[in-house]
């Protein structure tokens, strides 16, 4: 006997002889067209709106851990080859022992966010005419990519040091007291990286954008406490403006780099582009900032800040 009994073709027309034929279909008078006009119509309008709720998935969010689970792109070699990188080259060579490791806020932008990112890349490329201006948007298979504010150099990290190194930081940063809090992306800007040869697009961002005295007062917190870590283990320091001093402008998301700098004659019609009516509400953007990723080798590790609400009776970031 077969595992399966399925009919053959020659029983289905068996079946189907000894049916009746179909009855005949009357004639239709004008009012049975118009009402079956009238349902037709009413189908058409409840499948747009079921093709429409199609469209948002009822799927919840992935936890954010999901995403340090697969943060690392594919190694392709060890060796600096800067024609598997459109011409990069490590910003630190590569030494057997030695972790790469990165202290960065991390932000995944909505597809319709994603879609101005797009456009306004697209913009300034179209005003940079010969200059190529690549994207971080997405990988090189096309798949949205998340973006970063740094809140620290490239560092390299002997093993010996690495463990520490985390576990002090995660201290600190808990130590700091500092709230989940929000930035709002505030202008288009051309950044030259003292680190390597390229220029990036970048968005700079503040948690207060009018008051310049206070721009990014929990941002520089976090900075602050990383930056302690970092000397103590022999670290560069990222964005200090003076002995005591980190520049609270300096904050940014790189959305695009070229190896070219924009002359200065046409840097500013470019950076005008983020003006343009279509892209009028990227400053209203809020980009919750709910900890920060310290990124060792491939393994990235989710430092979470305070998420209990704010108070007055709670002591302000920089009180002793």
């Amino acid at each position: 006997m077969a595992l399966v009994d399925y009919s053959s073709s020659d029983s289905a027309e068996d079946d189907t002889a000894g049916q009746l034929p179909p009855p005949k279909r009357r004639k239709a008078h004008s009012s049975d067209v118009a009402a079956s006009d009238t349902a037709n119509d009413s189908n058409a309008v409840t499948n747009a709106k079921c093709k429409k709720a199609d469209d948002v998935s009822d799927m919840p969010p992935l936890p954010s851990h999901f995403h340090d689970l697969y943060a690392s792109t594919v190694r392709h070699s060890v060796v600096d080859d800067p024609t598997l990188h459109h011409g990069r080259r490590r910003q630190i060579p590569h030494v057997v022992g030695n972790w790469p490791t990165h202290l960065y806020v991390e932000w995944h932008p909505t597809a319709a966010q994603h879609s101005d990112l797009f456009d306004l890349i697209g913009d300034v490329q179209i005003q940079l005419q010969e200059i190529k201006l690549h994207s971080f948007l997405t990988s090189d298979l096309g798949a949205p990519l998340p973006l970063h504010i740094s809140l620290s150099r490239p560092l390299s990290l002997p093993t010996s040091d690495k463990d520490s190194f985390l576990e002090m930081t995660t201290q600190s940063i808990h130590n700091s007291a500092t709230k989940t809090f929000i930035v709002r992306p505030k202008d288009l800007f051309w950044f030259r990286s003292p680190d390597s040869n390229r220029t990036f697009l970048v968005l700079r961002v503040a948690s207060a954008p009018e008051d310049e005295k206070h721009l990014n007062d929990e941002l520089l917190a976090l900075l602050t406490r990383c930056n302690e870590v970092a000397k103590k283990f022999k670290q560069p320091i990222l964005y200090q403006k003076g002995v005591t001093e980190a520049d609270g402008k300096a904050f940014h998301i790189s959305i695009g780099w070229t190896f070219d700098h924009p002359s200065d004659g046409n840097s500013m019609e470019m950076l005008q582009v983020f003006d343009e009516t279509k892209f009028g509400t990227i400053r209203s953007w809020k980009i919750e900032v709910t900890g920060i990723k310290a990124k060792i080798g491939n393994v990235v590790n989710h430092i979470a800040l305070d998420r209990s609400e704010r108070t007055g009776t709670r002591r302000k970031l920089f009180e002793p």
